[in-house]
């Protein structure tokens, strides 16, 4: 808000400015009442503490006049004004969101989660200032952060670097939770999916948990064990490599004949599974023999179930 030591300071003319702008200020945060509008103004020095409610009403329909829809007080409201919409709004176009959401895209294809944080602070500050409810679920919607519960996310992303030992509970596809417990690894991006890495003690293999399908944080303690993330090294051929747009982790060996031998890491089976499938039929495996087994076996399920 706008605060002045003395009305002294402006002249009455931006006074009457400054009233506008506190009350259209106050309005764009939340609904209020007469009451709660002078005591605003007066707090910002503003006004004498005879200020008339009558003043306010001239003021909230001089904002009316200037372009700004605001509904009388009636009981939905709490008998309260509330600003529907002003001209001082963004206005953001379709084009406009289709930029934002390629510039995103291509600023996150790492797996470094702290700038889809980033990105998502600045889409719901957007958000916040335009009144089309379609572009703000548009925007909140760019990013997956608008799926996680938000104490979720606070109480996992307390957990990092501390190496704990954390029991979670997790819904599968079919909504069924069920106690995970493993070593905390690390938090990750992958396909605008915010995910959990850890270590599985039980089975000694590393374990991965989509944030989204986290229900809550059942406890956390420190451990012994260090975590360790299970490497899995790929290697296959890729036909047409031109044609396939290949991110800065993988390693390149050779390109003959427009098809490359690659060589890539993978902390998680699941990923280096869909990795290979995402390539199609340029794709062959070349090692190692398990992921090479798995995809045939996932490639045998899909011929069932189009066959």
């Amino acid at each position: 808000m706008y605060t002045f030591q003395t009305k002294a300071e402006v002249t009455q003319i931006s006074l009457t400015g400054a009233r506008l702008i506190v009350i259209l200020g106050a309005l764009m945060v939340a609904p209020r009442d007469l009451e709660e509008m002078n005591a605003l103004i007066n707090e910002c020095g503003l006004v004498d503490k005879n200020y008339s409610n009558d003043t306010i009403r001239i003021a909230i329909s001089t904002l009316k006049a200037a372009g700004c829809t605001i509904s009388r007080p009636c009981k939905a409201t709490g008998f309260k004004y509330k600003l529907l919409s002003h001209p001082f709004a963004l206005v953001i176009s379709d084009e406009e969101i289709a930029a934002l959401k390629m510039l995103y895209a291509n600023m996150t294809r790492g797996s470094d989660y702290k700038i889809a944080v980033k990105f998502n602070e600045l889409f719901n500050i957007l958000a916040e200032h335009t009144f089309d409810t379609k572009v703000a679920a548009e925007l909140r919607g760019i990013t997956s952060f608008c799926k996680i519960d938000p104490e979720v996310y606070d109480k996992i992303l307390a957990e990092d670097g501390k190496n704990n030992i954390l029991t979670i509970s997790y819904a599968n596809p079919a909504k069924k939770l069920s106690d995970k417990t493993f070593v905390f690894g690390r938090i990750f991006l992958k396909s605008n999916k915010l995910y959990v890495e850890g270590y599985d003690p039980e089975t000694k293999k590393t374990v991965c948990y989509n944030m989204s399908r986290i229900r809550g944080v059942i406890s956390s303690k420190p451990g012994e064990i260090e975590y360790k993330p299970e490497i899995y090294k790929v290697k296959y051929l890729l036909k047409n490599f031109d044609h396939h747009s290949v991110s800065s982790d993988v390693h390149v060996e050779k390109v003959e004949h427009n098809t490359a031998t690659i060589d890539v890491e993978f902390t998680n089976k699941f990923f280096a599974v869909q990795h290979i499938l995402s390539l199609g039929s340029d794709c062959t495996i070349l090692e190692p023999e398990d992921i090479r087994n798995e995809v045939i076996a996932k490639l045998m399920e899909l011929r069932k179930i189009y066959a």
